[in-house]
């Protein structure tokens, strides 16, 4: 790879500016046809920096006349600086798009402004599991290629946890004494980057699905219907839960002035047992664990009966093709790369994730035999924002947890605000 760079994007004006700029792609006229022998850029977020820096030196190569040059950025100022390439014109050729709804950067809020390239000719579009393709195509054509099947879970450092005499919990009783073994040797049992919005939502959605969607499966058509809602659903117990593990000691001193990389910094170091995250977040966690760390995962148990245990699991964050890219020719070649079997399994093994289309080449590692386990028994709910029907339901979500976490808001009224943006 000849230029790479690392962005991070601030929330003031002049830094925002700076950023815009510095991410602001090609003024070339795009190539309708050709060789794609040029620049592609490339916009993304850090979760899948170590497989695109392992694999666009790979493609370069096999395309020597394309030079790549990536960017990356945390997502939540990711999405907000895309939105704004997007409307001006100046975004990249490809960047991380997310399957379904319910966040700004997702297809079915970038698919009616025109903004992602139709992929449904794609050698690989045919391959995405069908079961995709609610998620990833909209009027019958594909918008997203997935890069992984993932899972929400409690990523565990299992040095760590050995060395505190934790013991997996599989049930809630037991998350609590895995709280108790770390804080008796001195540790963290459960990181919680609250500071960064997007990890405000993992607990609930490791919770959900065990208190909501599997007792109840037609819980999403029901909320659709107007027949069932945020406020009056175990989603309530969730969110007490979240303010269990709080005035248990279950998560590091100020949560919410802690953001992804210091949580994931914490739980590579063994200064914590464990984190709820997405499968993604065990390449950030190894990037700085010491050598011979070994990372797990198990579902987070929401009640005292391991039995009914569910996790969340489906296709995962991916990427798309800029629909006005200046380099269209060169943009489709990469994602063909992506989606080829090879790739596909050499992303999974890199950035420690279940492939999106399933390859022979690709052996499961034992840290995902969990979410096989899931899927293999039924028991899984697909990430549930993707089912919102909007993006301001996880707006009030993040915020109505941070608010919840911080004593400033009720439980109750922040399920309202949720049903009021899920409505609205």
């Amino acid at each position: 790879m000849k230029k790479q760079r690392m962005v991070a994007i601030a929330a003031t004006g002049l830094v925002a500016a700076l950023a815009l700029a510095g991410c602001s792609q090609s003024t070339a006229t795009p190539q309708e046809e050709g060789d794609g022998t040029g620049t592609l850029t490339i916009f993304a977020i850090p979760n899948g920096k170590a497989a695109l820096d392992e694999l666009i030196p790979k493609f370069e190569e096999a395309n020597p006349g394309i030079d790549v040059e990536v960017t990356y950025a945390e997502v939540d100022s990711m999405i907000s600086t895309l939105r704004t390439q997007l409307s001006s014109g100046t975004a990249a050729d490809i960047f991380s798009a997310w399957p379904g709804n319910g966040t700004p950067g997702s297809m079915e809020n970038l698919v009616p402004g025109g903004f992602l390239m139709d992929l449904s000719d794609a050698e690989f579009s045919a391959n995405i599991p069908s079961g995709f393709d609610s998620v990833t195509m909209v009027d019958g054509k594909r918008y997203v290629l997935p890069m992984s099947t993932g899972g929400i879970g409690a990523i565990y450092n299992v040095q760590a946890a050995e060395e505190a005499g934790a013991v997996v919990p599989t049930t809630w009783d037991e998350v609590l004494e895995f709280c108790d073994a770390a804080t008796a040797a001195g540790k963290t049992g459960f990181a919680l980057g609250a500071q960064t919005l997007w990890n405000t939502q993992l607990i609930n959605y490791a919770l959900t699905p065990t208190l909501v969607y599997g007792p109840n499966p037609t819980f999403d058509a029901d909320q659709a219907e107007g027949k069932a809602s945020f406020a009056d659903s175990a989603w309530a117990d969730a969110f007490a839960k979240n303010v269990e593990m709080l005035d248990h000691g279950c998560f590091q001193p100020e949560p919410l002035g802690t953001a992804y990389e210091g949580a994931t910094a914490l739980v590579a170091s063994g200064d914590a047992l464990a984190m709820v995250s997405v499968t993604s977040t065990f390449a950030a966690i190894a990037a700085t664990a010491p050598e011979g760390t070994e990372l797990s995962m198990f579902a987070l148990p929401a009640t005292n009966n391991a039995a009914d245990t569910w996790m969340p699991a489906g296709a995962s964050g991916g990427y798309g093709a800029n629909a006005n890219a200046s380099n269209p020719v060169a943009a489709m070649k990469f994602m063909e790369f992506l989606g080829s079997d090879e790739v596909m399994a050499e992303y999974g093994e890199i950035a420690g994730q279940l492939p999106a289309i399933p390859t022979d080449l690709f052996d499961v590692p034992a840290s995902l035999q969990v979410v096989v386990d899931h899927v293999e028994a039924g028991t899984i709910h697909p990430y549930i924002d993707q089912l919102w029907p909007n993006a301001k339901v996880q707006s009030a979500h993040f915020d109505g947890v941070q608010k919840v976490l911080g004593g400033t808001a009720s439980i109750p009224d922040v399920l309202k605000e949720m049903d009021a943006a899920y409505n609205g």
